[in-house]
């Protein structure tokens, strides 16, 4: 870390912010959930620097690793609960669907009795 005599501001390396960005989120998801993530912003620094940028302004630029890493775990977080969410409803839908069925089964058994028996009543008439 060097710090900007100008700005006043930590200058980090790519290594630093990518170990720091993996220390964040590991503390929020497991290491394979936080793999693409890292893998992500290593390449688009190594994407940038190869464009012509300094390694450190291309960190500076994407900002504190902390508060992406944090950013990025509220996110996982919030589509962790809509995922237990959606495999209730999917799970409730289900139930409906057996339930829909077993009535369905139920209608068309009573409809071909109520069949049958309209069937016997008319011979009787002829």
């Amino acid at each position: 870390m060097v710090k900007d005599t100008c700005s006043g501001r930590v200058k980090v390396t790519k290594q630093e912010f990518l170990t720091e960005l993996q220390r964040t989120l590991n503390g929020r998801m497991g290491s394979r959930e936080a793999a693409p993530h890292i893998s992500y912003y290593q390449e688009y620094i190594e994407i940038e620097m190869r464009k012509g940028r300094r390694e450190e302004e291309v960190t500076d630029s994407l900002g504190s690793p902390r508060l992406l890493g944090k950013s990025i775990g509220d996110a996982f977080d919030r589509t962790a609960q809509n995922v237990s969410y959606g495999g209730k409803a999917a799970e409730y839908g289900l139930h409906i669907l057996k339930y829909g069925k077993i009535l369905g089964r139920r209608c068309a058994q009573a409809g071909t009795e109520a069949l049958r028996r309209a069937k016997v009543w008319f011979d009787r008439l002829s």
